[in-house]
Parts: structure tokens; C-alpha cells; sequence
């Protein structure tokens, strides 16, 4: 078995689930035990490294090679996975089957993180014409925690590529999100006399009819070449105390996925006028911006993508450009000035399923196509 494959395994059943802000840390939730595992790395492969804390027992391992006065790059992958409940495997347990690796996060994205880690342990000592960057990041299933740090901490380069399964084609464009909290405020009252109350719940469901016929309309609008057009849906949903109270209080999470040339600022307000025009003056309602997270669009043509585009046509034989509809640390880096392209193994398709796995074959080419960009072949 190859030494990428071994490592991927020993991350496999390294437990490093994401927490919330509502969870601890435990026996499987938090990166430390990945953190650990990959300091210990660089300790064995006499790399410099340090550790960058993003919430209190949850940190990054940013590794750096200094190579020539070429173009400095950032290779990054996240450590944390998704939950394990309801996997139909077990999810720590890396099995090998048919060519592939199965266990949570085999997939995403501890397969891309394995592969840049094998990728420049190999290039360290061949002169490098840049300066190579390689962050482990924390927090990015939960809020993309890591690479804020990392950023915070004054990183600068060139360009980008953050590690995601994208069937090692390279990602120039995806969407980004911005999430409401919405809240309608009533009147409890004893259900045998309604008149009496005022239901959040029915007032809540005038906004999520509005929300609904928006979704619809969003459908209309031009769509992006890369990653189609905006959407919109309510993903939860939570109001009343009983059956025969009547509900003071009723919240939704709405998901608006935002495509590149749009922004947070306008798409939610375009939100809230939806909202206030469906709850009228009869429905006092209050919203809270839960999450944001920016568009990603980069150049083809720029320096990351030209060096990436060759270094999967020398593996792969494919230099296609394409665009995907989920989010990744790479909006961050390149809203903060830094060029990026998303590129890895494994396909999406995999990600936070009950079967999780990815296909060997992939990792080892991934290795092969990340040596290549830091020796910007």
C-alpha cells in the first residue's frame, strides 16, 4: 500500500467531527487529535511548522518551505469532517475495498490533506522556485474558522488551491451562501380560545409561502456559465410549546446560495424586503445574519489556475476549468486578495454520505498533480 494511502487511513481513524457552537469538545468532536497527527508529520520529516489557534482546542498546522524569489504558493485542506451519525459504516474504521478507502472524511477531506502532505514532504529538498505554504485548517464544515486565522495571522502569497474532491479537475468559480435566521414574535393564549393569542406559526407560514414563490422566481434570473443560478429554500424550522398552547414564537433557516457578481449585503436585503412585503403590518418578525460566505471567481487565465491547469494535464491529460455549486475556504482567500482554485480527490458525490470513500487511484494521482504545483511545472 502506498505511503499517501497508510497516512489517509491513520487520518481516517483519527476522529476530528466539527463542533458547533452548541457542542464541546470529546472523544470524537475537534481537531486536536488530527492536529497531533500532523505535527507529528512534519516533527519526522524535518519541516517547520506552527500552530495557529482558531477556537480553544481547535487549531491549525501551517508547514512552510522557503524556496526561490518565484511566486509564492498555499496549498490548504481542511481537517475537521461532518457527523457520523446514521453512517451505514463505520466511520473511523478505514476499510479498504475495490480500490478505495471508505470512513468518514475519506473523502472530504482528509484525502486531499494526505496527498499535499506526501506532496511536499517529496519536493522539500529539490529547490523549490517558491515559497510553499501548507495549512491543515481547522473549522471549515462550521464556519470556515481556520481560514479567517489563517489570513488573521498576516498570510500572503501569490495563489491558492485549496484541497476538495473535485475529481482532480480545477475549480474556478463556485457559490456562495448567505443564511437568515428569521423569527415571528405572537401571543400565547390556551388553544381552546385562539382569538384570544396571536399564532407566530401562521404568521410564519405568509413568509415561508413568500420565501417559496421567491425561490421560483429566482429561477428566471440569467445564470452563471460555471455554477448555474441563484437559489433559495427553508432548511429548518421550529415554533410553539404544545398543541393546546398557541405559539408565541416560530423561526426558519433560510439558505440563499448567492452566484459570483452577487453579495451578502444586497442579497440579504432582497431577503428582507421579501419578508417585510409577506408579513405586512400585522406580523412582528426579527432576522439575524447567520452565516456568510463569499462567491469564489478566478481568473483562468491568472497564475494559480495556468499552473494547475498544467500540473492535471501532465497527470490527468485534463486542464478543463469547471465551476461547482458548494462553498470552500477558497471564496475567503480569494476575497482577501490571494488568486485561488479549488482541486483535489474524490467527487462530491461522496462527501458527508453514510458511505463515505474515495478511489486510491485518485489520491496517488493527486500527489503526482500537487508535486507539480509547488515545483510550478
Amino acid at each position: 500500500m502506498s505511503e499517501v494511502i497508510e497516512l489517509l487511513r491513520e487520518m481516517v481513524a483519527t476522529p476530528s467531527v466539527t463542533c458547533s457552537a452548541h457542542q464541546g469538545l470529546d472523544e470524537t468532536h475537534g481537531e486536536g487529535r488530527m492536529v497531533q497527527l500532523v505535527a507529528d508529520f512534519w516533527r519526522r520529516s524535518g519541516i517547520d511548522y506552527e500552530i495557529q489557534t482558531v477556537l480553544p482546542g481547535r487549531e491549525n498546522v501551517v508547514a512552510r518551505i522557503e524556496g526561490g524569489d518565484g511566486p509564492a504558493l498555499v496549498l490548504e485542506a481542511h481537517t475537521d469532517t461532518v457527523e457520523v451519525e446514521n453512517m451505514e459504516i463505520a466511520p473511523f474504521d478505514p476499510a479498504v475495498k475495490a480500490g478505495r478507502v471508505y470512513g468518514r472524511g475519506a473523502c472530504d477531506d482528509k484525502a486531499s490533506l494526505a496527498a499535499m502532505m506526501i506532496a511536499v514532504r517529496n519536493v522539500a529538498e529539490k529547490g523549490l522556485p517558491g515559497t510553499v505554504t501548507l495549512a491543515a485548517a481547522a473549522n471549515e464544515e462550521c464556519g470556515h474558522g481556520g481560514v479567517v486565522t489563517l489570513l488573521e495571522s498576516g498570510l500572503h502569497a501569490d495563489g491558492a488551491v485549496v484541497g476538495e474532491p473535485t475529481l482532480l479537475q480545477v475549480v474556478v468559480a463556485h457559490k456562495g451562501a448567505c443564511r437568515l435566521e428569521i423569527t415571528t414574535h405572537g401571543v400565547a393564549a390556551h388553544s381552546s380560545e385562539p382569538n384570544k393569542g396571536n399564532n407566530a406559526i401562521y404568521a410564519m407560514a405568509r413568509i415561508i409561502q413568500a420565501l417559496e414563490a421567491y425561490a421560483g422566481e429566482l429561477g428566471d434570473r440569467p445564470k452563471h456559465p460555471l455554477v448555474s443560478g441563484p437559489t433559495c429554500s427553508v432548511g429548518m424550522i421550529d415554533g410553539g410549546q404544545a398543541p393546546n398552547v398557541v405559539p408565541d414564537r416560530c423561526e426558519i433557516s433560510v439558505d440563499r446560495r448567492m452566484i459570483p457578481g452577487e453579495c451578502t449585503e444586497d442579497t440579504e436585503q432582497e431577503l428582507l424586503g421579501v419578508i417585510a412585503a409577506a408579513a405586512g403590518d400585522e406580523v412582528i418578525w426579527s432576522s439575524t445574519l447567520a452565516f456568510e460566505d463569499y462567491t469564489l471567481e478566478t481568473d483562468p487565465e491568472c497564475w494559480v489556475a495556468r499552473i494547475a491547469r498544467r500540473a492535471t494535464a501532465a497527470v490527468t491529460g485534463d486542464e478543463t476549468v469547471i465551476g461547482v455549486q458548494y462553498g470552500t475556504d477558497a471564496s475567503n482567500l480569494s476575497h482577501a486578495g490571494i488568486p485561488s482554485v479549488v482541486l483535489g480527490p474524490g467527487s462530491i458525490a461522496q462527501a458527508h454520505t453514510a458511505v463515505e470513500y474515495v478511489e486510491i487511484e485518485q489520491v496517488e494521482k493527486a500527489v503526482l498533480i500537487y508535486e507539480k504545483l509547488c515545483l510550478q511545472q
